[in-house]
């Protein structure tokens, strides 16, 4: 049976191009000076499966990274919006308080200013509607008793007036 054995052994490293099995490797590198030999035995299939698993999770984790960083330079970018957007507030803000200030200041100014113009041409017109007075109510007694007076002589002679125009034009 031993021999069968070898024979399989010697034919399955041949196929496999495997010169050692996975046991004797690991009695080969087990010892103080197979430590040092480790390196240039081919690893197990589970070391294998461990380092392809280890190699995707780097891929992953740098991917992950990149993403993070993405995102992290997307936050600040708008942080730095948001940051300048307040100050635009901050700086509107302070300018329309400038202004109401300013419009406070100058209503009561103004109010003021109103009062005492609204005073001074009051008593500006008085003292022109003053003036003259005299006259103008004399020329307006003159025009009152022309207007009486020619009112009465049109409603005495209106139908001699009417009659005689009538042979004027006729």
């Amino acid at each position: 049976m031993n021999l069968y054995g070898a024979l399989i052994t010697q034919l399955a490293r041949s196929l496999t191009g495997a010169l050692y099995t996975d046991e004797d490797i690991k009695r080969i590198t087990s010892g103080a000076t197979g430590k040092y030999l480790k390196e240039f035995f081919p690893a197990t299939q589970d070391e294998q499966d461990a380092h392809n698993r280890i190699s995707s999770a780097r891929n992953h984790i740098e991917a992950a990274g990149t993403i993070i960083r993405d995102m992290q330079d997307d936050l600040e970018a708008q942080d730095r919006q948001l940051n300048e957007l307040l100050n635009t507030i901050d700086e509107k803000k302070k300018l329309a308080d400038r202004y109401q200030a300013l419009a406070e200041t100058n209503k009561e100014a103004f109010e003021a200013f109103r009062q005492e113009m609204e005073e001074a041409l009051r008593r500006e017109l008085t003292e022109q509607a003053n003036q003259g007075k005299t006259l103008r109510q004399i020329a307006s007694g003159i025009i009152w008793l022309v207007t009486l007076i020619a009112g009465a002589a049109l409603g005495t002679y209106f139908k001699d007036l009417t009659a005689w125009f009538g042979t004027l034009i006729g």
